[in-house]
């Protein structure tokens, strides 16, 4: 039984320049990027061979089948051997189908009606400090015919090499680094806890993210939100957020993801804004329904930095809530759209299309344990 794999070699760098000239970058490569990370990292760069494509040229949300085929479509022609992805998990995501060969098109890739094979070596680069996809296998590509999130999960769609470059993340808005270092949180204790491919390695990783992200939170913080902290600190999270992806590749998700991926799909809300909703309130439900020595380790692990957050409150998750909310408040997700009437279709499709998720729960985990949370977050006068 295969416990633990990490498949890219990871690189730590302190800037863009020194990737350039550590990966000497050729003719022969394609960059997939975004415009903003293009202007602020890349236009600088004398003499840059590489092919250049800028995703949001094409669309600017998460990865979705036609934006994937579109892209494959301009790659005709080109000669490429490597793709070098700089950008968040929807980068990353669309840069993994890109090194399948003949991956047109992607929707027989993704249905599995044709064997993956690579033929291109992959290059990612995270911008954020979230989604691990720098260290994960597969992606998340919204589909055309239904409109929901379909997950292609396969080793060979891993990266060959994962560069963390702080550099990447300082202008990032302190919300969206917020909610993607929530993400990285949830991959962490998710894994922790997972009933079905939880190990022992995953959570020594797990633990680490844990206790990296927390402590991180405290500390920005504490300093009033400062971005020179933060920035001070965008190592440590970064890191973080290798770890977690790390640990939910080999440990998986849960509930908090399934109930998450209905929300951003519908809403459009971003997937870190989901996480955010969801992880108190499981690990609150878990605290209540299970009693499991694992919770009993992550509690021991996040209690020290809602100490010196100055947080105290009835039990660690509940404090956990606090913590993240004084970073960044979560909003009641009826201001994005939400309403009542949504729940049982989101409860439905969780429990139809995400059974691989809800299976990891640590706890019981019925319908009416979905429905009550979901009408818990959506706040206001519904």
């Amino acid at each position: 039984m295969e416990l633990f794999c990490v498949k890219p070699t990871v690189h730590y760098l302190e800037n863009f320049h020194a990737f350039t000239e550590e990966f000497a970058l050729a003719e022969t490569d394609l960059i997939l990027t975004e415009r903003v990370i293009y202007d602020r990292a890349l236009v600088g760069e004398k003499g840059l061979k590489a092919h250049v494509i800028l995703k949001d040229d094409y669309d600017p949300a998460e990865p979705k089948e036609e934006t994937v085929d579109a892209i494959l479509k301009d790659m005709e022609g080109l000669s490429v051997e490597r793709i070098i992805a700089i950008g968040g998990g929807s980068v990353i995501d669309i840069a993994k189908l890109l090194c399948v060969k003949d991956a047109y098109p992607i929707g027989q890739i993704i249905r599995r009606e044709r064997d993956i094979r690579l033929d291109k070596t992959l290059i990612a680069v995270p911008t954020t400090c979230g989604t691990g996809s720098e260290v994960t296998y597969g992606g998340v590509v919204t589909m055309r015919s239904t409109g929901y999130k379909t997950a292609l999960i396969d080793p060979a769609l891993t990266a060959n090499h994962a560069v963390l470059i702080p550099e990447l993340l300082y202008s990032l808005p302190d919300r969206v680094f917020f909610h993607c270092t929530a993400d990285a949180l949830g991959h962490a204790m998710e894994s922790y806890v997972s009933r079905t491919r939880g190990n022992e390695m995953a959570r020594a990783v797990g633990a680490r993210a844990v206790k990296l992200i927390t402590e991180g939170c405290a500390g920005w913080l504490l300093a009033g939100g400062s971005r020179e902290v933060r920035n001070r600190l965008t190592s440590q999270f970064l890191m973080a957020s290798c770890l977690g992806g790390m640990a939910v590749n080999n440990g998986g998700a849960g509930p908090v993801h399934a109930l998450a991926y209905p929300v951003g799909e519908v809403y459009h809300m971003s997937h870190g804004e989901s996480i955010c909703q969801f992880l108190p309130e499981v690990f609150l439900h878990y605290e209540r329904t299970a009693d499991s020595p694992l919770l009993a380790e992550l509690r021991d692990t996040i209690r020290p930095a809602l100490a010196r957050a100055g947080i105290q409150a009835p039990s660690v998750f509940q404090g956990l809530e606090e913590l993240m909310n004084a970073v960044c408040p979560a909003r009641p997700l009826c201001t994005c759209g939400m309403t009542e009437n949504d729940v049982e279709g989101f409860v439905e499709n969780i429990f139809t299309a995400k059974q691989r998720l809800l299976a990891a729960s640590c706890a019981e985990f019925t319908r009416k344990d979905a429905a009550d949370i979901y009408h818990r977050r959506l706040g206001g006068n519904q």
